[in-house]
């Protein structure tokens, strides 16, 4: 059970780390298009100062273009870590009560077993002790697919928390927007499906199912309408995005745009 917890740890830190070190070299030179705010900002975060990296990015977040997805990816790097830690900013607590289990605890606050078992630092789903603090988040985050660009983002209010890029999409998305939520959360361990509160389901291979009957996967087992993305994008989606979240399939970019306008001025 020790490698459960450092698979759900890694999922964390990965993006930080990799997205800021793996370009560390650019030549912005190459780039005159590429604000040398980009740049400004990785610098930034490689000396942990995350937020002020984000001021800087946050003029170019909702840019289209190459400026736009990597604001938006250095911005995903930085929150992702702080939206899967204590550092979260609509983090509570539940005290825990005999006779109590990681899955009874997950139904009440509405946050899977799998994040629990992270944000606690649980090797065990068995380590629960009565009276204990145990924090947890509530799953309120919503989540963007835009098709044509091959890019889904996850959002807490106007706040960017994760930006992905899609690797494919299998199937007719079609041309009309739709508004849904995530049906399932599904693991697997090699082909054998787990159900979410079995033990080692913190150590499974994700597959978000949608109401609107695509999935978001990187196994190949799975056909018909996938959004295909790298597993462990997969994964650490999974874990900011609960049961019943809110999802935009966006397939027509300015009615979209349009649409977003309208709500927030009313």
């Amino acid at each position: 059970m020790i490698l459960i917890f450092s698979i759900l740890s890694a999922a964390v830190y990965c993006s930080l780390a990799g997205l800021v070190s793996a370009q560390e070299e650019e030549n912005y030179s190459l780039w005159p298009r590429r604000p040398a705010e980009l740049a400004q900002a990785r610098s930034l975060v490689r000396a942990q100062k995350n937020a002020e990296a984000l001021e800087v990015l946050q003029p170019f977040v909702a840019e289209k273009g190459i400026a736009g997805r990597e604001a938006r990816q250095i911005t995903s790097a930085v929150n992702v870590r702080r939206y899967l830690t204590q550092e979260h900013p609509g983090l509570a607590e539940y005290k825990v009560r005999r006779g109590d289990t990681l899955k009874h605890i997950a139904d009440v606050t509405k946050c899977p077993g799998d994040v629990i078992m992270l944000l606690n630092g649980m090797v065990e789903p068995s380590d629960l002790k009565v009276d204990q603090s145990v924090v947890y988040i509530p799953m309120s985050l919503r989540m963007e697919i835009h098709v044509r660009q091959r890019e889904l983002m996850v959002w807490d209010g106007s706040v960017l928390v994760a930006a992905y890029n899609l690797d494919s999409v299998e199937g007719n998305p079609g041309s009309e927007n739709v508004e849904t939520e995530i049906e399932r959360r599904d693991g697997y361990l090699g082909d054998s499906p787990l159900p979410n509160h079995a033990t080692v389901f913190a150590a499974s291979e994700r597959v978000l199912v949608l109401a609107n009957g695509w999935v978001i996967s990187a196994r190949p087992q799975n056909s018909g309408k996938v959004l295909r993305m790298k597993s462990t994008d997969v994964n650490e989606l999974a874990l900011l995005m609960g049961v019943g979240g809110r999802v935009s399939f966006v397939c027509d970019e300015n009615s979209f745009r349009a649409s977003q306008i309208s709500s927030q001025s009313q």
